[in-house]
């Protein structure tokens, strides 16, 4: 028999709106753009306040910016797409129907990198199930043969090492142990096995070092430098500016071209006039999430003055700098205790905004780090040892890299005494390879 028993239990739930809040806090700049004009066009109560209606205070630490201009973040792209490039080179060929559209349809099949990574069996599969279409294999291969021949050089290969084959092939025919380093020994090439490579194929240092530089020329992605249909370019648009005025700082929140919002004085009116109760229902629902999203928005102003106010305070010094040794041990309970808000709400507007500074654009994130105590006292930010450990492999001889393990032993010199696997966890989050990789002849 189940015993019945009483519990109490405490828990915090949060609203609709307070999550709906939550949300728009975590945009940036530009995604809250777009939910604000979703929101204009899903509720007929809510309207954009024209420029002259506003009325915006500033002061030396914080000022509403004028609308940003994004051109000048704006990153250049390329002026063709690859499928575009590849479809103009066919149109001089005089290929038959079926022959154009099966290259075409390969063109279009190509990924990021420009390679057709999909076999040709699945290829052929596929125009028969979703095109009603049969082709052989072998009037693939053609297709392919003849994309193979365009420029890129390169282009339609199945993998990295095929496209690297095609383009020495193509390039330079009578280097022939290259292509055999390629076909047969292409993993101890990428590994940078240098003694197993001229043992076996009785190589001098001296040959296999140009082979290396000769194939390092190659283009190892074909659609490099093209941009893609698929896509969106990508943009950064900072979130917030800070810029320095006689060594003072001030902060502006990057408005870009969001809308300034207010409530319909029509749809306002029209509720306290109509005697409809399906319309005055309507209408109450729709201003009262009007006014809700308007004062979401302001709160959302005055967080993020708050999460932003505060981390500059703490900051100052790198702010001011720019150097790491001034980049001060950070985490989010900090901020979170200096302005009495909960942790989650600091993460929210540090996770996926950026910052202008006069020494660069990065994610505010990137201003919190972990602790570190040196032999002397000293407290310093983990940034500091990573900055260290760059620096370290810059300057290494690139003949014999400096291992993780002696790298550990370089840092502990500079009183940064951190285990092995920390200076591997570091290496990686600077996206620095191993010493087997950074390897050179």
């Amino acid at each position: 028999m189940k015993k019945q028993r009483m519990e109490q239990k405490i828990k915090q739930a949060l609203s609709p709106k307070q999550i709906q809040f939550l949300g728009l806090l975590q945009l940036p700049i530009i995604s809250l753009e777009k939910r604000i004009e979703e929101e204009l066009e899903e509720n007929p109560t809510l309207e954009e306040q024209e420029e002259n209606d506003l009325d915006e205070n500033t002061n030396s630490f914080y000022s509403p910016s004028s609308k940003l201009k994004f051109e000048d973040y704006q990153i250049e792209n390329a002026a063709d797409s690859i499928e575009d490039y590849l479809s103009k080179q066919l149109i001089d060929l005089n290929l038959s129907d079926d022959t154009l559209f099966l290259v075409t349809y390969l063109i279009n099949s190509l990924d990021d990198n420009g390679f057709l990574s999909r076999d040709l069996y699945s290829i052929s599969s596929d125009l028969l199930t979703n095109n009603n279409m049969i082709f052989s294999e072998k009037d693939l291969q053609l297709a392919l043969n003849i994309l193979q021949n365009l420029e890129p050089i390169g282009v339609g290969a199945k993998s990295l090492q095929n496209c690297l084959l095609i383009q020495l092939e193509k390039l330079h025919p009578s280097e022939r142990i290259a292509f055999q380093i390629l076909s047969k020994y292409y993993t101890p090439f990428s590994n940078k096995n240098f003694e197993y490579l001229m043992k076996t194929l009785s190589l001098s240092k001296k040959e296999l070092k140009s082979i290396y530089h000769l194939i390092e020329k190659l283009s190892p992605f074909p659609a490099a430098g093209f941009s893609r249909n698929t896509t969106a370019a990508k943009y950064i648009y900072p979130d917030f500016t800070i810029t320095l005025n006689n060594k003072e700082m001030q902060l502006q929140i990057n408005k870009g071209n969001t809308k300034t919002l207010k409530l319909s004085k029509y749809y306002s009116d029209l509720l306290l006039e109509t005697t409809d109760k399906k319309t005055k229902d309507f209408l109450t629902k729709k201003i009262e999430k009007a006014k809700w999203f308007k004062e979401s928005i302001e709160k959302r102003k005055s967080t993020l003055k708050k999460v932003i106010g505060a981390i500059i305070e703490l900051q100052k010094d790198y702010l001011r700098s720019g150097g790491e040794s001034d980049l001060k041990p950070m985490k989010l309970a900090d901020v979170a205790n200096i302005i009495n808000m909960d942790i989650s709400t600091v993460s929210r507007v540090s996770n996926s905004k950026f910052i202008q500074t006069h020494f660069g654009t990065f994610k505010v994130k990137e201003l919190f780090s972990d602790a570190f105590r040196k032999d002397n006292g000293k407290i310093i930010s983990t940034n500091e040892i990573k900055h260290q450990l760059k620096e370290i492999i810059l300057k290494e001889d690139k003949t014999i890299p400096f291992t993780d393990e002696r790298l550990t032993e370089l840092l502990g010199r500079e009183e940064y005494h951190i285990a092995r696997r920390t200076v591997a966890k570091y290496r990686e989050q600077l996206g620095i390879e191993t010493a087997k990789l950074r390897r050179i002849l």
